[in-house]
């Protein structure tokens, strides 16, 4: 893991993970800070509360500020007395309690889990049932629909982020329509798997 040093107000502290708005790459979406508790506590006020931070990346400065969400802060001591933060938008987490339900937030380190968190969060979101089946099908609805998908810029780590924002009656409709198409990726949960019977009872 490469640390890169980041500063505030004469403050200094390491930064192992950066996630950026890809069109604004001074917004952030993940932070992940490390150093001494009063330090690193300070570089995420510093973040929240719209001063300067800067971070160094290959010898060259970017500077930061935070986007117009809400944010979620996690905070924990390390067996070696220092401590580590990282700061998200609440839109991350399951169930977030932001009154638009028409977006989120996912990130990880893992790429296998990308199809599970964003399925896991639309089904939250939306009153239409859905199959788990669709996951794939439903992400490349989304990214077939224009600024449904806003995939981060990684500057430091390996987590991936992407930020959703939908409208809940073209989801509906886009359903509808596979269904009446009869798309397979779709429909396939819905066939009888059952047997010979096609699902039909035989009470003789």
């Amino acid at each position: 893991m490469k640390l890169h040093p980041i500063n505030a107000m004469g403050i200094h502290a390491y930064c192992s993970d950066l996630i950026v708005d890809s069109d604004y790459p001074d917004t952030v979406y993940f932070m992940s800070v490390a150093g001494y508790q009063a330090t690193v506590k300070g570089i995420v006020a510093n973040l929240l509360e719209y001063h300067g931070v800067s971070i160094e990346i290959d010898g060259r400065e970017h500077y930061l500020t935070r986007a117009s969400l809400g944010y979620k802060m996690q905070l924990r001591k390390l067996p070696s007395g220092l401590a580590h933060a990282a700061v998200f938008p609440k839109l991350a987490m399951p169930k977030s309690d932001e009154e638009r339900q028409d977006r989120f937030f996912i990130m990880t380190d893992k790429s296998d889990e990308l199809l599970t968190l964003f399925f896991r969060h639309l089904d939250e979101k939306i009153e239409v049932p859905l199959h788990p089946s669709w996951a794939m099908w439903l992400w490349n609805t989304f990214a077939e629909q224009e600024a449904w998908i806003l995939e981060a810029k990684t500057l430091v780590g390996s987590h991936q982020g992407y930020l959703f924002e939908f409208n809940h009656k073209r989801v509906h409709d886009l359903i509808s329509e596979a269904i009446r198409n009869q798309v397979a990726e779709v429909i396939d949960c819905m066939r009888w798997k059952g047997g010979d019977s096609n699902g039909e009872l035989d009470f003789t």
